[in-house]
């Protein structure tokens, strides 16, 4: 059981779990997903979803992550697997706060821009009037990986 617990400890200081968009994540025009996220996150109309999900989550995150580790340490679970089973937390709990988001409003020329595309085959998805969620790209492609 040390030596496990020793394996699993030097595993665990290499190892780490990241969530949001990663380079494969482009829209059509190549615009990367991770740019336009940061832009909603951060930009002067900003309607943040990543740090208010960072501070209302992160106990349930260190919850999932006491539950897996005691697998890693009796041998029932992987160190990978318990840096997935965060980060698969975490891109759900982003996700959510995301599709929960319809503040501030979307402003009349973002709707009619918006109206425009889908009158030309562009989709909108769901409701015109949902801010973070034109095309679906950017929540669709929300993930995690496990790295070294």
């Amino acid at each position: 059981m040390a030596e496990r617990l020793r394996v699993a400890m030097a595993e665990l200081q290499r190892k780490k779990a990241k969530v949001g968009w990663f380079e494969s994540a482009k829209y059509e025009d190549g615009t990367p997903v991770a740019y336009v996220a940061a832009i909603n996150e951060l930009g002067s109309h900003a309607r943040p979803f990543m740090r208010p999900t960072i501070q209302e989550r992160q106990g349930v995150w260190r919850a999932v992550a006491r539950t897996v580790a005691k697998k890693v340490v009796n041998g029932d679970a992987s160190v990978d697997q318990l840096f997935d089973s965060i980060g698969l937390q975490a891109a759900g709990d982003i996700a959510k706060t995301i599709t929960d988001i319809t503040t501030p409003a979307l402003s009349p020329r973002t709707i009619a821009a918006r109206r425009a595309k889908l009158a030309n085959g562009g989709g909108t998805i769901g409701n015109l009037s949902k801010p973070l969620v034109d095309t679906g790209l950017m929540l669709n492609t929300l993930t995690h990986v496990v790295e070294e």
